[in-house]
């Protein structure tokens, strides 16, 4: 035992003097070879790849404890650009030669343990070249553990501290030892990469770019330390676009080390000063600079730039040159590297030079580089660059420029700058601006210090101080744009609840300071929920602040447990528009389908079964959130689209809108575009009367008086007349604008000037003269770049960019007859003959380019997507009009057009260069033809199970694919082809990379088409008594009845008959159609009346009752025909009215001639003519109109003929008949107006002689991809399934019940069509359509506004516009009205109401402190008959009853009845009669009618004055569940209650009003939990004046306030009893009449 203890303990002590770690000894040079390769591609053999290699011997000796030098023996570059693997790596000789004077420096590094420390090399070593050292240093690196064999850690490497696992084992026998490590790439700690225009990108949990490497070793172990014998790396960089499954692209890189030799003779530094360069960490060199799609060899960049201009400038000026995207790349590229010196000089050479100056303009805020910002800065100062042309680039900069500390620097000088304060368009550009800088430059560096936001906050604080409300706008928006968490601060202090200055900003002001809190809660969503759900639970705030606080609490991605939380508020929520809005935010988000909101969908769809389904049919009139969006995993793309629909008082017009749309791509999500727009105020600010402003004093003093007498009365806040919007784009605010009435009455003011006049003539003396412009307009809409190291050291990059350049030229001259006189007035163009010819020739190029690999400031090898787009849109044009003689005309001239107007060619490819032999540049198609042959034989032969079952037979030839189609457009005289190639890899497998690869081209051409050539395109309009001059063809309708019309009815029978023979139905229409003429036919319309009479008798049984359809119509319309009119009346059929009508006169165009003739016609170069002409005759007498449309080519018969009736005002009747001589299809519509049951309704019928088979055929095509849903429900008859298809019938059920549309069998009239529209209430409709073989129905449909009903009394009758005004009012007014004791409020809340004697109570009134409207009610005591009150403008309005007459007081003074209509003399108020009683109309005051009859009244206001209301008809503000307000804003839960609060006080009992009542807060004493209290009512109760007693009481529950009773003075204070909380009910005695004694004071 002894014995085995001994051998273990020296075995131990042996195995402790191993070090595992790598030694390189003093004086001895280790000598490695080393190889590294970088290619890039897709992992397909048989395609092209595109990489480069290095090749060298690595020596490596000790000059001092742990430094040593490593140099670089024999070193060789090669590139590829070829089919992978059969082509061979190709030497870059010149390069490698270019390259050697660095190559062959030998470097110093510090190496201890394994780990590789600081690097150093001269200065003459690039970074490029010293990274190339890093990747072999970066083997060398080894954290190896000496009692651990398998271990993880975050290890450093040259592309930053990742994750790395290790695992050692030793081979005893080999006397070696295996180290065998792995990098995870996308678990970092540090990851050394640079991303360019991605700031705005939201990386997603499926990402599209993932990376892993692996490193071998083999180790010989020694005392001192081991020595690596072997070492190889194998790195793989994945990339997919779509889904795994559609295909990814590959950048591998290898590296090999192995061991050669050991040398005694030392490495011999360079004499030169060896500086620090840093650690093993890669640096960034040169190629940030550099554009990846092309190597540029920049050894002039002032001259180069120079060029590059004149290039631009010369090729882009009739039409863009197609390779001027390219170019303009270029330019900016050369821009970046030139020096301010450069730049000023080139601003210097071309700044008066218009055509120059724009291109410089255009690509300076591209470039992104400090000088490019310098510049834009000294020249605005120095005033070289105008106001607007500042403000186009500081948009673009602030948006192009990459974000860093020295930018961010340059761009707070410039916003903060006096000269910026003084514009406020610069200066919101350039603080918003400031703030997209600091958020551009947090999201690379997520350590970003607060300090760059401290301008910022102390302009916000400053602003705040002051209650500078426009300037804390902006301020809020510049932090939302940042959204750094420290911001959070300062944005709190305007947040209500957690600001004192909050309570004196507006709405919409705390509104921006809540959103301004979704950045962070992208960033910091724990950090933000708990403040949101606390903004949003606050039931004190505005509504509308609680809904957007959702909005953002639904930002943060809340849990399970807080979305169920919040279902749970809403449960017992009383404002209706926040439970609206949340209900469908969360409906909407239940049915997402986006990965990001995948735990908020599931959350959502908890939440949902917590509420009532009850809910859904909430009205439009609430607020609303909808969330849309589709997402498609395969390829991971999808869009989304949200709207927030806020509103707070049920209007029409909603108090804010809010559009954003969100895309995704490729694992990565963006908020791509948001657009919101404020209403508030502005319905109003159009809509009522300033004529107020005048009357104003004595007004508001009369109705205070009145209010006064209400205790606690509160005015509710005035909405500020004010419309604003803003944008965002990407999530960044770029631009807001307030609108209000100081902003418009400037626009006015401008646009009604003396300049506007000036401009105006100054316009059109110059369009006299002609004019002639060239413009060309450059846009990089994108520039996407992923740029980190690889473990050769060589960089990697992905890249998107896209490119357009625009150009056109245009001419444009005007010729006015006759010439304006001066000073111009504008009427005069009213007079004149205007002739305007324009010539324009709009042409675009767009390239985008998609790009992986390698790209340095020497070498680039990567493979290219390219798409290359041009359009070329020649057009000329001369129009016309003749105001004097109504003729107006356009005509389009022919142009030259080029041999394609687009031209579309997309292609990949592999590609190297070098800088040093750029003509020697390797363009491999990735497709190529030899390769794709070959590889599609072999995979034909190959029985490989993961391959043959995913290929395709159809696939395995590489055949391009080329279709050619032309399109004629005979009447145009042009012929569009479309020609589309393409040969891709799909022959290998059907993925959808595969397909992309490739080449692909289309091309869209314009040709003229066969036969004579087209001269001109014509339009023309004639108006008046000369439209029968511009007929071209002479018009006639044939009357069968004559010779002549039998003949050609018997000719058209004997061509057409053939053809109709295979129609089931047309053989035995056709002869009734041809002998009774389409338009003389009698039996066919007593037919049709006949068989919709009849069509009930038929139906089956059907769910709904079948009212029968009453119609208003009783042919009362010819009262001046003399015998026919007798006849139309004897008849009682509208057809034969219809008939009768015809009959009397068939073609209109024998007694009147064409009141408009409409020609559009090609003038062909034979003057034949070819096109179509339009005549319309109008029969006043009996409103009558007829249109006849026809062909103007000699041979061409065909005609429409539409004959139309107004039979009177609640019918019309129509037939429209086309084909040859209109005699081939014929259909009959009618619409007529009646009652459905008692409701109104309206019917429209549509009845068909015979419809062409195209209309059948079209729609089986649609609808045959729908034929696979669900079963048939019914088997339609025979008749509906020839008019219907089989297909399309069977389906209408199917969409009818997805729609809740109830579907009944039935057997209706044959060959009609009948849709019936009847409306039971006035906010809801009753829909009924009868289908030959089923009758579908809708029932109680609930309208978005309510329909004004009777209203037709009063509606003016003057104006068309006026009637429209009128009826859009009142469909869109609030009604409040009484019927016996049931009032029911604007809000449609019914209650029984008791009102006390001779007192009056405010029935409704304006709130706000304008108080342009009151009305009152009370119930006198002696007749107990109501009556109403108006106080609005200088008017007091008394309307009341006598012996059941309704009379009108104004101002005291009795109107008779015979002197209405009466009119203000200068306020817009009407009082005239109405049925039964008297209405007053001002809804520019904000009534729109108060109704006062017999037994009943009603109160209208109108829409703009919805949730600014108050008294005993409510708010208006759609709150049902906050219907009873007080005067003071409580809220009680009694209708009696509430009621008599709004009563008007008496001030003592001599008051001549006769009220003897007033409202006090009564005491009760009451034992609460075993203590005397006092109570006191929180809500006032009616009681007799002082001295008199009550004749009549009612009980009233109210809320009681209770103290102990030992702790009430003697005195309690009651002015604020309302705002104590309430601790008990009881129901004491109201007051309702009160008697009162001699002595009552």
């Amino acid at each position: 035992m002894r014995v085995v203890v001994l051998a273990l303990t020296l075995a131990l002590v042996a195995s402790q003097h191993i070090n595992l770690a790598p030694e390189f000894a003093a004086s001895k040079t280790y000598i490695y070879k080393y190889e590294a390769l970088l290619l890039g591609g897709l992992p397909v053999e048989g395609l092209a790849r595109a990489g480069m290699k290095v090749s060298s011997k690595v020596l490596i000796s000790a000059v001092a404890q742990n430094t040593y030098l490593l140099k670089l023996a024999d070193p060789e570059i090669f590139e590829y650009s070829g089919v992978w693997p059969k082509d061979p790596f190709v030497p870059a000789t010149k390069l490698t030669s270019a390259l050697a004077s660095q190559l062959l420096i030998p470097i110093k590094f510090e190496y201890a343990n394994g780990v590789v420390g600081k690097v150093f090399a001269p200065a003459g070593v690039s970074a490029t070249v010293l990274n190339v050292h890093r990747g072999i240093l970066n083997i060398l690196q080894l954290n190896l553990k000496k009692t651990q064999n398998v271990y993880e850690l975050q290890e450093a490497g040259a592309q930053g501290v990742c994750k790395t696992q290790y695992i050692i084992s030793e081979d005893v026998k080999a006397e070696r030892i295996v180290v065998t490590k792995s990098k995870d790439l996308t678990n970092c700690q540090e990851r050394i990469i640079k991303d360019l225009g991605l700031a705005y990108l939201e990386t997603l949990q499926a990402k599209s770019l993932t990376g892993a490497a692996t490193y071998s070793y083999i180790m010989k172990p020694s005392a001192t330390g081991a020595l690596i014998t072997e070492a190889t790396v194998r790195e793989l960089h994945q990339v997919t676009p779509v889904a795994e499954m559609g295909g990814v692209a590959q950048m591998e890189a290898k590296q090999s080390l192995t061991f050669l030799e050991i040398k005694k003779t030392p490495i011999v530094p360079i004499t030169a000063d060896y500086v620090a360069r840093g650690s093993l960490f890669y640096e960034f060199a040169t190629e940030i600079l550099q554009s990846p799609i092309q190597l540029l060899k920049i050894s002039n960049a002032q001259a180069q730039i120079v060029e590059i201009l004149h290039h631009l400038v010369a090729n882009n000026v009739a039409k863009v040159h197609e390779d001027a995207p390219l170019k303009f790349i270029q330019l900016i590229q050369v821009f970046r590297v030139a020096s301010l010196e450069n730049i000023e000089a080139i601003w210097t050479q071309f700044r008066a030079r218009p055509e120059y100056r724009r291109w410089i303009l255009d690509t300076i805020p591209l470039v992104g580089t400090p000088n490019a910002l310098q510049l834009i800065k000294d020249k605005f100062l120095a005033e070289d660059i105008s106001i607007p042309e500042t403000v186009t680039i500081l948009l673009a900069a602030v948006h192009m420029v990459p974000a860093d500390l020295e930018i961010i620097r340059l761009v707070n000088i410039l916003a903060l700058h006096p000269k910026i304060q003084t514009n406020p368009a610069l200066r919101e550009i350039a603080i918003l601006g400031y703030g997209t800088m600091i958020s551009k430059y947090c999201a690379a560096v997520p350590t970003c210090p607060a300090e760059l936001l401290k301008p910022i906050h102390e302009l916000a604080a400053e602003a705040i101080s002051k209650a500078d409300i426009a300037e804390i706008t902006l301020l809020v928006k510049a932090l939302g744009n940042a959204g750094h968490p420290a911001s959070l601060k300062p944005i709190m202090k305007i947040l209500p609840g957690f600001g004192s200055a909050a309570a004196a900003l507006p709405i919409r002001v705390q509104v921006d300071a809540i959103l301004a809190l979704r950045t962070i809660a992208k960033k910091e969503p724990r950090l933000i929920q708990p403040l949101a759900l606390q903004l949003f639970v606050d039931k004190a705030l505005h509504p509308e602040l609680r809904m957007v606080a959702a909005v953002v609490l639904f930002e943060t991605k809340p849990t399970v447990a807080l979305v169920s939380t919040i279902a749970s508020i809403l449960k017992k929520e009383t404002s209706m528009q926040i439970v609206s809005f949340v209900y469908s935010y969360i409906r909407s988000l239940a049915r997402s389908t986006v990965p990001d909101y995948a735990t908020v969908a599931a959350a959502s769809n908890v939440a949902i079964k917590i509420l009532s389904p009850k809910l859904d049919r909430l009205s439009y009139r609430y607020s609303k959130a909808i969330h849309l969006d589709i997402y498609k995993s395969p390829v991971m793309a999808g869009a989304v689209g949200t709207a927030f629909i806020i509103n707070d008082g049920a209007t029409i017009l909603p108090r804010a809108v809010v559009a954003k749309t969100r895309a995704y791509l490729a694992g990565a999500a963006a908020d791509v575009l948001e657009f919101g727009v404020r209403t508030e105020g502005i319905q109003e600010a159009l809509l009522k009367t300033r004529v107020l402003e005048d009357l104003e004093n004595d007004r508001i003093t009369k109705m205070k008086r009145v209010m006064k007498a209400i205790a606690e009365w509160k005015a509710l806040p005035t909405s500020q007349p004010l419309a604003s919007v803003y944008v965002k784009f990407f999530g960044q605010e770029i631009a807001f604008a307030n609108i209000d009435k100081a902003i418009v009455d400037q626009a006015v003011q401008l646009a009604t000037s003396a300049d506007a006049k000036t401009m105006l003539k100054d316009a059109l003396r110059t369009l006299q003269t002609g004019i002639t412009a060239q413009a060309a307009k450059p846009l990089l809409a994108a520039e996407i770049r992923r740029i980190f190291p690889t473990a050769v050291g060589v960089p990697m990059e992905l890249s998107l960019y896209s490119a357009a350049v625009a150009a056109a030229t245009i001419k444009v001259k005007s010729t006015i007859t006759p010439p304006l006189s001066e000073p111009l007035n504008a009427a005069e163009l009213l007079k004149a003959d205007i002739q305007l010819e324009a010539e324009a020739t709009p042409s675009i190029s767009m390239h985008t380019f998609a790009v992986m690999g390698v790209n340095t400031a020497f070498l680039q090898a990567a493979v290219m997507a390219t798409a290359k787009a041009v359009t070329v849109l020649p057009a000329k044009l001369a129009a016309r009009a003749d105001i004097p003689k109504l003729n107006f005309k356009i005509e389009a001239l022919p142009v030259v057009t080029p041999e394609h107007i687009a031209d579309i060619r997309v292609e990949t490819l592999a590609i190297a260069r070098n800088i040093e032999d750029l003509a020697a540049e390797r363009i491999t198609p990735m497709v190529p033809d030899v390769a794709a042959q070959r590889v599609s034989a072999e995979y034909s032969l190959s029985q490989s199970a993961d391959v043959s079952s995913e290929v395709q037979p159809q696939l395995k030839a590489n055949a391009p694919i080329h279709k050619t189609l032309c399109v004629p457009a005979a009447l145009l005289g042009i012929k569009g082809c479309f020609e589309f190639t393409s040969s891709n890899a799909a022959f290998i497998r059907n993925v959808p990379l595969l397909n992309l690869l490739g080449q692909h081209a289309a091309l869209v051409a314009v040709k003229p088409a066969d036969g004579p050539a087209i001269e001109r395109l014509e339009v023309e309009v004639q108006v008046g008594p000369k439209a029968a001059e511009r007929l071209l063809k002479e018009i006639n309708i044939i009357d069968e009845q004559s010779a002549e019309g039998r003949t050609i009815v018997s000719k058209l029978k004997n061509i057409l008959e053939p053809t109709l023979r295979n129609n089931s139905s047309s053989s035995s229409s056709f002869s009734s159609l041809l002998s009774s003429s389409l338009f003389g036919v009698s039996s066919l319309l007593s037919s049709s009346s006949s068989s919709s009479s009849s069509s009930s008798s038929r139906m089956s049984k059907t769910s709904f009752k079948d009212y029968p359809f009453k119609k208003f119509h009783k042919n009362q319309h010819l009262v001046s025909q003399g015998v026919s009119a007798q006849k139309l009346r004897s008849s009682g059929s509208s057809a034969s009215s219809f008939e009768a009508i015809y009959q009397q006169n068939k073609f209109l165009g024998n007694g009147v001639a064409p009141a408009v003739v409409v020609l559009f016609r090609a003038v062909r170069a034979d003057q034949k003519l070819l096109g179509y002409q339009a005549a319309a005759y109008l029969d006043k007498a009996n409103y009558r109109l007829q249109t006849i449309i026809s062909a103007l080519a000699e041979t061409d018969n065909w005609k429409m003929c539409a004959d139309g009736v107004l039979l009177s005002k609640h019918k019309v009747m129509g037939k429209i008949a086309w084909g040859a001589e209109c005699q081939e299809y014929a259909t009959i519509l009618k619409a007529e107006a009646g009652l459905l049951d008692a409701s109104p309704a309206a019917r429209l019928e549509l009845e068909w002689v015979k419809i062409p088979k195209i209309v059948t055929t079209y729609a089986t095509r649609y609808f045959v991809i729908h034929q696979k849903l669900s079963a048939i429900m019914y088997n339609p008859g025979i008749f509906f399934e020839h008019i219907f298809p089989p297909r399309l019938s069977k389906y209408i059920p199917e969409v009818a019940l997805v729609a809740g549309v109830t579907v009944n069998k039935a057997k209706n009239s044959e060959k009609e069509i009948e849709l019936t529209v009847a409306i039971p209430t006035e906010r809801t409709v009753d829909v009924i359509v009868k289908l030959p073989a089923m009758t579908l129905s809708k029932l109680a449909l609930p309208l978005p506004i309510a329909l004004p009903i009777g209203a037709d009394a009063a509606v003016p009758e003057d104006n068309i516009l006026d009637k429209l005004h009128f009826l859009y009012a009142e469909a869109t007014s609030a009604q409040c009205s009484l019927v016996q004791k049931k009032l029911t409020t604007f809000n449609n809340r019914k209650y029984t109401i008791e009102m006390p004697l001779s007192c009056y109570q405010v029935l409704a009134q304006d709130c706000t402190p304008e108080l342009k409207f009151m009305v009152l009610l009370k119930k006198d005591q002696i007749t107990e008959q109501n009556h109403i009150n108006v106080k609005i403008a200088d008017m007091d309005v008394d309307l009341y009853l006598t012996d059941s007459d309704v009379l009108v007081k104004v101002n005291g003074v009795e109107v008779p009845i015979s002197n209405l209509p009466y009119q203000h003399p200068s306020v817009p108020v009407q009082i005239r009669q109405k049925a039964q009683g008297l209405s007053l109309h001002a809804p520019s005051l904000g009534l729109q009618e108060v109704y006062f009859g017999k037994d009943t009244w009603r109160v209208n206001v109108v829409d703009w004055m919805k949730g600014q209301t108050c008294g005993l008809c409510g708010k208006a503000d759609g709150e049902i569940r906050q219907e009873y307000s007080t005067p003071s804003g409580y809220q009680t839960k009694s209708s009696i209650s509430f009621a008599h609060s709004w009563t008007l006080p008496a001030e003592n009992c001599r008051d001549n009003t006769q009220c003897r009542l007033k409202l006090e807060s009564v005491k009760l004493e009451k034992e609460l939990i075993g203590q005397d209290s006092k109570c006191y009512s929180v809500e006032p109760v009616l009681r007799c004046l002082p001295g008199c007693v009550p004749v009549k009481t009612m009980p009233v529950t109210v809320g009681f306030h209770c103290l102990p009773s030992d702790s009430i003075s003697r005195s309690v204070d009651l002015s604020n009893i309302s705002q104590k909380s309430v601790d008990l009910r009881e129901t004491v005695e109201a007051h309702m009449a009160c008697q009162c004694n001699a002595d009552c004071a």
